[in-house]
């Protein structure tokens, strides 16, 4: 079996095969983001970035966590307290 007819052929597919392929993902990425872009406008503010709602719950629980944590060291503060006292009491045991 002669193959030399077929050098040229392979020599061509080794330089066209990555060519070819450049081309279908250039193409379907310049196709795909008018898409897209259409399909986010459309969409409008229904996103989640675009919620004012959202954005309001997030604020809001941000502010009950920073309550919280104010009073969670109020509380250690008076734990704090309390053990000193016990501490410093006379004629009692620890323990």
């Amino acid at each position: 079996m002669d193959l030399e007819p077929l050098i040229p052929i392979f020599g061509m597919v080794v330089v066209l095969v990555p060519v070819t392929g450049l081309t279908v993902v250039l193409t379907a990425k310049h196709v795909t983001e008018p898409l897209v872009a259409a399909l986010t406008r459309l969409r409008g503010g229904q996103g989640y970035g675009a919620s004012g709602e959202l954005h309001a719950q997030v604020q809001d629980l941000s502010e009950q966590v920073e309550a919280l944590t104010g009073e969670l060291r109020r509380l250690k503060e008076a734990q704090a307290f309390d053990r000193r006292l016990l501490e410093e009491r006379p004629g009692q045991e620890q323990g």
